[in-house]
């Protein structure tokens, strides 16, 4: 006989379960699944986001837009022959001055060349260290901007890139926030806690039904258990690590 429990749970039906445990109506039903989108972005906060991966072309003002539903960015890279993802290093000296001005880029350039031809020829302290020579550069602290580098202004939705960005994309992996759709599915381990939630907004039980239910939650999530899988690859990197004679 088919199992009917999947690793995913629509989540009509997590409130169709709360609805019939505590002899809810149909009209009830609304404002139960609005409360489980807000159960869902406490937890994906907490432990159980899914992380989604994007691929961002890169506009006209050397910055990247975000996609929709971002809660929260946890990786902003490139893509390289193997498939995988290559980290940039983020640089906060980046300004977000205008950083959603189409023009953006014409409008910085006159700022950058005329602050760092004054400050290399002003008699300041000498704090940048480069090829055998030193010079003074305000707000720069090891190195120059270079390709690899990147600002996220999480206000405005834009990774911020250098003028001189020489790709057409950038990876892109966040968080998502639980969208208000019909078939939105909900991890099955979750399911629970879920109830727990709208249970506790609606004053039919404590809110220390839910923290027992989230923490109940957070146990039985896929990604917190350890796999053979897993195991294995950890006895076989350490093999490959050991002293031999």
């Amino acid at each position: 006989m088919a199992n009917d429990i999947e690793y995913y749970t629509p989540l009509q039906t997590v409130v169709a379960y709360f609805s019939d445990a505590n002899s809810k109506s149909e009209g009830d039903s609304d404002q139960a699944w609005l409360i489980g989108l807000r159960a869902l972005v406490d937890l994906n906060y907490e432990f159980s986001g899914q992380v989604v991966t994007a691929r961002l072309p890169i506009n006209s003002n050397k910055t990247a837009s975000f996609p929709s539903g971002v809660m929260s960015w946890t990786k902003v890279g490139l893509l390289n022959e193997s498939g995988q993802t290559v980290t940039i290093k983020i640089n906060n000296s980046f300004t977000k001055w205008r950083d959603l001005n189409p023009n953006r880029i014409e409008q910085l350039t006159a700022d950058v060349n005329n602050s760092i031809a004054s400050l290399t020829a002003a008699p300041l302290f000498l704090n940048y260290y480069y090829n055998g020579n030193y010079c003074n550069l305000f707000g720069v602290g090891n190195g120059l901007v270079q390709y690899e580098e990147c600002r996220v202004d999480e206000e405005n939705k834009v990774v911020i890139l250098p003028a001189d960005f020489g790709y057409d994309h950038v990876m892109f992996e966040y968080l998502s926030a639980p969208q208000k759709k019909d078939d939105y599915m909900v991890p099955t381990a979750l399911q629970e806690a879920v109830i727990a939630f709208i249970e506790w907004k609606m004053k039919l039980a404590p809110r220390e039904m839910y923290i027992a239910a989230k923490v109940e939650a957070r146990r039985r999530m896929p990604n917190k258990k350890v796999t053979l899988q897993q195991i294995s690859q950890v006895v076989r990197e350490s093999s490959g690590m050991k002293l031999r004679s």
